[in-house]
């Protein structure tokens, strides 16, 4: 079970350093005073989203 739990938490980390880079790319690097890198996976992705609307 220990395996599991560490693959599903590896993945949630690679999927936040994909938002992450997508943002910085973007030219996002702060979201209401806090660096991107600082930010958890449901803001980032919120923050994403909000960025994909604007183009």
């Amino acid at each position: 079970m220990g395996v599991l739990y560490e693959k599903i938490q590896f993945s949630k980390e690679l999927k936040r350093q994909i938002i992450i880079r997508q943002l910085l790319d973007a030219g996002i690097r702060e979201h209401d005073g806090k660096h991107v890198s600082e930010l958890d996976y449901y803001t980032l992705r919120h923050v994403l989203a909000m960025q994909k609307l604007k183009l």
